[in-house]
């Protein structure tokens, strides 16, 4: 898988395979072909009738192990683009908290269900709890979206370092002036713990981090979708990144029906007390046409806010329009 858009065309053109049986959990069989799967739900074709999306949750056992050798080839289509899910209302973390696996040469490591979180600072488990539910709600809600974005069943953990100062930061791979960042070479996010709002003082922490949850929302999902997909266009990753970090959460769960008004609270969330300009629109082929380069110089140009406020209205576009699913 290159990018959800490469997957989105392969889907499209696979054929449809034989159509054999399938029981519900309650006892009903039909018959129909298996089109696509993603990591919740499958897309089954009766014959002589258009497509249906299944929840894998409403099929027995044997049927989804079936489906799940199915899905095994990469391959294989997550979606069939003119029959998606329904819009899935909310999606919440894996249940279970983090907790404390050890300690080397002052380097703290912690464990949730798919994350590992390093940290060169000793943290509170309830902080470090917190950070998980974040990571692992932003999991959730990937998958959930029915927009063919992953498959689900990862075998290994994703990594998360946390930086007590910029020298260690800088030094992993860290963007200077940035409170996270996602290094795409060692496919770890990287943390610096006092831009997140966690400093240490005369060996008091103070955790402060509340108001910028966004950036780990934001870096989690660029480092989610390279793991499932590798390099996406900028303006694919950003846009859904920024999507995600404007999508109202809290305490382990994104609510994701009607995303307006908090897409409306993010953009406005760098406005100091006053300021009335409106947004600076991009033009999106100039968006389309960016690459790293370009958005480190713009970077230094100071021109962020207003990439990241558009990256953020065309992930809100390309999710909903009018309150409506859009895939263009």
């Amino acid at each position: 898988m290159k990018s959800f858009l490469v997957m989105v065309c392969i889907a499209a053109m696979f054929a449809v395979e034989s159509a054999c049986a399938w029981t519900t959990r309650d006892g009903r069989t039909f018959d129909a072909a298996l089109s696509a799967v993603d990591g919740l739900r499958a897309t089954l074709t009766p014959p002589d009738k258009p497509p249906m999306v299944v929840p894998l949750t409403n099929l027995v056992p044997a049927d989804v192990a079936v489906i799940r050798a199915w899905r095994a080839d990469w391959r294989k289509p997550l979606i069939v683009p003119t029959c998606l899910a329904p819009w899935p209302a909310q999606a919440a973390a894996a249940a279970g908290d983090a907790r404390l696996c050890g300690e080397d040469a002052g380097v703290f490591t912690y464990e949730s269900t798919n994350f590992r979180i390093t940290s060169d600072l000793k943290l509170p488990l309830v902080a470090v709890n917190e950070f998980a539910m974040v990571f692992e709600a932003t999991r959730a809600a990937l998958i959930a979206m029915p927009l063919g974005l992953h498959a689900g069943g990862e075998r290994e953990r994703y990594t998360v370092a946390m930086f007590r100062e910029s020298g260690g930061y800088d030094n992993a791979g860290g963007v200077g002036g940035s409170g996270g960042y996602y290094e795409g070479h060692s496919r770890r996010m990287l943390v610096l713990l006092p831009n997140l709002g966690i400093t240490e003082k005369a060996a008091t922490l103070r955790l402060d981090y509340a108001r910028n949850i966004f950036i780990l929302k934001h870096e989690v999902t660029h480092q989610l979708l390279d793991r499932w997909h590798g390099r996406m266009p900028m303006w694919v990753s950003e846009g859904i990144a920024e999507f995600v970090a404007s999508l109202p959460y809290a305490h382990g769960r994104y609510t994701l029906k009607n995303p307006g008004p908090g897409m409306r609270d993010y953009l406005l969330k760098w406005r100091t007390s006053g300021t009335t300009s409106g947004i600076r629109l991009i033009p999106p082929a100039r968006l389309m046409a960016m690459r790293p380069d370009d958005w480190k110089s713009a970077l230094s140009q100071k021109d962020a806010y207003d990439l990241y406020s558009v990256w953020e209205k065309m992930g809100h576009f390309f999710g909903f329009g009018n309150g409506e699913l859009y895939v263009r």
